[in-house]
Protein backbone atom coordinates (compact mmCIF):
# COMPACT_ATOMS: atom_id res chain seq x y z
CA UNK A 1 0.00 0.00 0.00
CA UNK A 2 1.38 3.42 -0.96
CA UNK A 3 2.03 6.10 1.63
CA UNK A 4 -0.90 8.16 0.30
CA UNK A 5 -3.23 5.15 0.46
CA UNK A 6 -2.15 4.49 4.04
CA UNK A 7 -2.81 8.14 4.93
CA UNK A 8 -6.29 7.99 3.40
CA UNK A 9 -7.09 4.72 5.18
CA UNK A 10 -5.98 6.17 8.52
CA UNK A 11 -8.04 9.30 7.89
CA UNK A 12 -11.08 7.16 7.06
CA UNK A 13 -10.90 5.73 10.58
CA UNK A 14 -10.04 8.90 12.50
CA UNK A 15 -12.25 11.50 10.78
CA UNK A 16 -15.61 9.90 11.76
CA UNK A 17 -14.43 9.72 15.39
CA UNK A 18 -13.56 13.41 15.28
CA UNK A 19 -16.87 14.35 13.65
CA UNK A 20 -18.88 12.48 16.29
CA UNK A 21 -16.85 14.07 19.11
CA UNK A 22 -17.27 17.51 17.58
CA UNK A 23 -20.89 17.63 16.46
CA UNK A 24 -22.84 14.75 17.99
CA UNK A 25 -21.78 15.45 21.58
CA UNK A 26 -22.70 19.10 22.27
CA UNK A 27 -20.45 19.22 25.35
CA UNK A 28 -16.66 19.31 25.49
CA UNK A 29 -16.37 15.96 27.29
CA UNK A 30 -15.87 13.63 24.32
CA UNK A 31 -13.26 15.98 22.87
CA UNK A 32 -11.69 16.16 26.31
CA UNK A 33 -11.39 12.37 26.46
CA UNK A 34 -10.04 12.22 22.93
CA UNK A 35 -7.55 14.99 23.64
CA UNK A 36 -6.41 13.31 26.83
CA UNK A 37 -5.78 9.99 25.07
CA UNK A 38 -4.21 11.52 21.95
CA UNK A 39 -1.80 13.75 23.80
CA UNK A 40 -0.87 10.94 26.21
CA UNK A 41 0.17 8.73 23.29
CA UNK A 42 2.09 11.58 21.65
CA UNK A 43 3.62 12.59 24.99
CA UNK A 44 4.95 9.09 25.59
CA UNK A 45 6.40 8.98 22.08
CA UNK A 46 8.28 12.18 22.80
CA UNK A 47 9.58 10.86 26.12
CA UNK A 48 10.75 7.60 24.56
CA UNK A 49 12.69 9.61 21.97
CA UNK A 50 14.09 12.27 24.24
CA UNK A 51 15.02 10.52 27.48
CA UNK A 52 15.79 8.11 25.63
CA UNK A 53 14.19 4.80 26.58
CA UNK A 54 16.33 1.68 26.14
CA UNK A 55 16.02 -2.01 26.91
CA UNK A 56 18.17 -1.53 29.99
CA UNK A 57 16.15 1.46 31.24
CA UNK A 58 12.56 1.83 30.11
CA UNK A 59 12.02 4.65 32.63
CA UNK A 60 8.55 3.31 33.42
CA UNK A 61 8.14 5.15 36.73
CA UNK A 62 9.32 8.47 35.28
CA UNK A 63 7.17 8.15 32.17
CA UNK A 64 4.15 7.27 34.30
CA UNK A 65 4.56 10.35 36.52
CA UNK A 66 5.13 12.70 33.58
CA UNK A 67 2.27 11.34 31.48
CA UNK A 68 -0.11 11.30 34.45
CA UNK A 69 0.79 14.94 35.12
CA UNK A 70 0.03 15.77 31.49
CA UNK A 71 -3.33 14.01 31.55
CA UNK A 72 -4.27 15.81 34.77
CA UNK A 73 -3.28 19.15 33.24
CA UNK A 74 -5.53 18.57 30.21
CA UNK A 75 -8.52 17.28 32.20
CA UNK A 76 -8.41 19.84 35.00
CA UNK A 77 -7.84 22.81 32.67
CA UNK A 78 -11.16 22.08 30.99
CA UNK A 79 -12.99 21.23 34.21
CA UNK A 80 -11.83 24.22 36.27
CA UNK A 81 -10.26 26.65 33.79
CA UNK A 82 -6.59 27.13 32.91
CA UNK A 83 -6.18 30.23 35.07
CA UNK A 84 -7.15 28.19 38.14
CA UNK A 85 -5.26 24.99 37.36
CA UNK A 86 -2.11 25.82 35.42
CA UNK A 87 0.20 27.13 38.16
CA UNK A 88 -0.77 24.52 40.83
CA UNK A 89 -0.45 21.71 38.28
CA UNK A 90 2.99 22.82 37.09
CA UNK A 91 4.18 23.20 40.68
CA UNK A 92 2.90 19.74 41.62
CA UNK A 93 4.36 18.21 38.45
CA UNK A 94 7.77 19.78 39.10
CA UNK A 95 7.83 18.35 42.62
CA UNK A 96 6.67 14.91 41.49
CA UNK A 97 9.09 14.71 38.58
CA UNK A 98 12.04 15.98 40.62
CA UNK A 99 11.34 13.41 43.34
CA UNK A 100 11.00 10.59 40.82
CA UNK A 101 14.27 11.49 39.10
CA UNK A 102 16.11 11.56 42.44
CA UNK A 103 14.84 8.10 43.38
CA UNK A 104 16.11 6.62 40.10
CA UNK A 105 19.62 6.17 41.50
CA UNK A 106 20.68 3.80 38.72
CA UNK A 107 20.27 6.67 36.20
CA UNK A 108 21.82 9.58 38.14
CA UNK A 109 24.37 10.26 35.40
CA UNK A 110 21.42 11.08 33.10
CA UNK A 111 19.24 12.68 35.78
CA UNK A 112 19.75 16.29 34.65
CA UNK A 113 18.67 15.42 31.10
CA UNK A 114 15.71 13.39 32.35
CA UNK A 115 14.53 16.22 34.62
CA UNK A 116 14.76 18.91 31.93
CA UNK A 117 13.23 16.73 29.20
CA UNK A 118 10.33 15.74 31.45
CA UNK A 119 9.50 19.32 32.41
CA UNK A 120 9.88 20.58 28.84
CA UNK A 121 7.62 17.83 27.54
CA UNK A 122 4.75 19.10 29.72
CA UNK A 123 4.88 22.46 27.96
CA UNK A 124 5.32 20.96 24.51
CA UNK A 125 2.54 18.35 24.41
CA UNK A 126 -0.15 18.43 27.15
CA UNK A 127 -0.15 22.20 27.72
CA UNK A 128 -0.74 22.89 24.03
CA UNK A 129 -3.17 19.96 23.66
CA UNK A 130 -5.21 21.27 26.59
CA UNK A 131 -6.38 24.08 24.30
CA UNK A 132 -8.36 21.71 22.05
CA UNK A 133 -11.25 21.08 24.46
CA UNK A 134 -10.97 24.66 25.73
CA UNK A 135 -11.62 26.02 22.24
CA UNK A 136 -14.88 24.05 22.14
CA UNK A 137 -15.83 24.66 25.77
CA UNK A 138 -15.09 28.39 25.86
CA UNK A 139 -17.37 29.24 22.95
CA UNK A 140 -21.14 29.19 22.67
CA UNK A 141 -22.60 25.71 22.29
CA UNK A 142 -23.44 26.41 18.65
CA UNK A 143 -19.99 27.69 17.66
CA UNK A 144 -17.50 25.87 19.89
CA UNK A 145 -17.51 22.74 17.75
CA UNK A 146 -17.23 24.87 14.60
CA UNK A 147 -14.19 26.72 15.94
CA UNK A 148 -12.45 23.49 16.85
CA UNK A 149 -13.33 22.06 13.43
CA UNK A 150 -11.74 25.11 11.80
CA UNK A 151 -8.67 24.65 14.01
CA UNK A 152 -8.36 21.06 12.81
CA UNK A 153 -8.99 22.23 9.26
CA UNK A 154 -6.14 24.74 9.42
CA UNK A 155 -3.71 22.09 10.69
CA UNK A 156 -4.66 19.20 8.45
CA UNK A 157 -5.77 21.26 5.46
CA UNK A 158 -2.49 23.13 5.49
CA UNK A 159 -0.56 19.87 5.69
CA UNK A 160 -2.55 18.26 2.87
CA UNK A 161 -2.35 21.17 0.43
CA UNK A 162 1.35 21.63 1.23
CA UNK A 163 1.90 17.96 0.37
CA UNK A 164 0.29 18.30 -3.06
CA UNK A 165 1.95 21.67 -3.83
CA UNK A 166 5.30 20.19 -2.88
CA UNK A 167 4.74 17.11 -5.04
CA UNK A 168 3.62 19.19 -8.02
CA UNK A 169 5.93 22.22 -7.91
CA UNK A 170 8.43 21.79 -5.09
CA UNK A 171 11.97 22.77 -6.12
CA UNK A 172 13.41 25.11 -3.50
CA UNK A 173 14.24 23.56 -0.14
CA UNK A 174 12.64 25.24 2.86
CA UNK A 175 14.92 24.09 5.70
CA UNK A 176 16.98 21.08 4.52
CA UNK A 177 19.02 20.93 7.73
CA UNK A 178 15.84 19.98 9.60
CA UNK A 179 13.43 18.56 7.00
CA UNK A 180 15.04 17.78 3.61
CA UNK A 181 11.77 17.09 1.77
CA UNK A 182 9.96 20.33 2.60
CA UNK A 183 10.00 23.09 -0.01
CA UNK A 184 9.05 26.75 -0.18
CA UNK A 185 6.43 25.86 -2.78
CA UNK A 186 4.89 23.36 -0.39
CA UNK A 187 4.96 25.96 2.36
CA UNK A 188 3.04 28.41 0.19
CA UNK A 189 0.56 25.62 -0.50
CA UNK A 190 0.20 25.20 3.24
CA UNK A 191 -0.72 28.87 3.61
CA UNK A 192 -3.31 28.43 0.87
CA UNK A 193 -4.71 25.41 2.69
CA UNK A 194 -4.96 27.38 5.92
CA UNK A 195 -6.86 30.22 4.25
CA UNK A 196 -9.17 27.79 2.45
CA UNK A 197 -9.99 26.22 5.80
CA UNK A 198 -10.77 29.45 7.65
CA UNK A 199 -12.73 30.89 4.75
CA UNK A 200 -14.39 27.72 3.43
CA UNK A 201 -15.13 25.87 6.67
CA UNK A 202 -15.40 29.08 8.69
CA UNK A 203 -16.70 32.29 7.09
CA UNK A 204 -18.63 30.65 4.24
CA UNK A 205 -20.09 27.73 6.19
CA UNK A 206 -19.88 27.09 9.94
CA UNK A 207 -18.94 30.56 11.20
CA UNK A 208 -20.80 33.18 9.14
CA UNK A 209 -19.98 35.79 11.80
CA UNK A 210 -16.26 35.39 11.07
CA UNK A 211 -15.43 38.18 8.61
CA UNK A 212 -13.15 37.39 5.69
CA UNK A 213 -10.91 40.23 6.83
CA UNK A 214 -10.23 38.12 9.94
CA UNK A 215 -10.42 34.68 8.34
CA UNK A 216 -7.63 35.30 5.82
CA UNK A 217 -4.92 36.46 8.27
CA UNK A 218 -6.06 33.83 10.78
CA UNK A 219 -5.58 31.14 8.14
CA UNK A 220 -2.14 32.47 7.21
CA UNK A 221 -0.96 32.79 10.83
CA UNK A 222 -2.45 29.42 11.80
CA UNK A 223 -0.84 27.66 8.86
CA UNK A 224 2.53 29.33 9.53
CA UNK A 225 2.36 28.25 13.17
CA UNK A 226 1.44 24.71 12.16
CA UNK A 227 4.38 24.54 9.77
CA UNK A 228 6.68 25.75 12.54
CA UNK A 229 5.27 23.02 14.77
CA UNK A 230 6.04 20.46 12.07
CA UNK A 231 9.61 21.75 11.77
CA UNK A 232 10.06 21.77 15.55
CA UNK A 233 9.14 18.09 15.73
CA UNK A 234 11.43 17.32 12.78
CA UNK A 235 14.22 19.17 14.59
CA UNK A 236 13.62 17.06 17.71
CA UNK A 237 13.57 13.81 15.75
CA UNK A 238 16.80 14.72 13.97
CA UNK A 239 18.41 15.67 17.27
CA UNK A 240 17.31 12.40 18.86
CA UNK A 241 18.26 10.33 15.82
CA UNK A 242 14.88 8.87 14.88
CA UNK A 243 12.88 8.94 11.63
CA UNK A 244 9.36 8.83 13.10
CA UNK A 245 8.10 9.41 16.63
CA UNK A 246 6.42 5.99 16.46
CA UNK A 247 4.50 3.63 14.16
CA UNK A 248 1.00 3.85 15.60
CA UNK A 249 -0.66 5.45 12.54
CA UNK A 250 0.05 3.83 9.14
CA UNK A 251 1.21 6.40 6.62
CA UNK A 252 1.79 9.03 9.29
CA UNK A 253 4.26 7.44 11.72
CA UNK A 254 3.49 8.13 15.35
CA UNK A 255 0.76 10.15 17.03
CA UNK A 256 3.15 13.05 17.58
CA UNK A 257 3.96 13.03 13.85
CA UNK A 258 0.25 13.55 13.17
CA UNK A 259 -0.51 16.29 15.72
CA UNK A 260 2.77 18.24 15.65
CA UNK A 261 1.22 21.01 13.55
CA UNK A 262 -2.08 21.00 15.43
CA UNK A 263 -0.25 21.60 18.71
CA UNK A 264 1.01 24.93 17.33
CA UNK A 265 -2.16 25.92 15.46
CA UNK A 266 -4.35 25.71 18.58
CA UNK A 267 -2.63 28.61 20.44
CA UNK A 268 -3.17 30.91 17.43
CA UNK A 269 -6.91 30.17 17.32
CA UNK A 270 -7.25 30.29 21.11
CA UNK A 271 -5.50 33.67 21.33
CA UNK A 272 -7.66 35.02 18.51
CA UNK A 273 -10.81 33.91 20.32
CA UNK A 274 -9.56 35.28 23.64
CA UNK A 275 -8.19 38.62 22.47
CA UNK A 276 -9.93 39.55 19.21
CA UNK A 277 -13.18 37.66 18.54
Amino acid sequence: MSNLSQRLATAAVLVPILVVSLFVDPTAWSILGLAGLTQALAHDEFLRMALPVSRSDRAISLRFVVIASGIALVLLSTAYGPSTVLLPMLLAATLAIGTTVLFRKHALERAARHFSVSLGSLLYVPLLASLWPLIKADQLETTGAAWLFVTLGIAFGSDTVAYFFGRAWGKHKLYPEVSPKKTWEGSVGGLVGGVLSTCGFGSLWLLPDLPLAHAIPLGILGSAAGQIGDLVESMCKRGYGVKDSGNLLPGHGGMLDRIDGLLFVAPVVYLYLSLVH
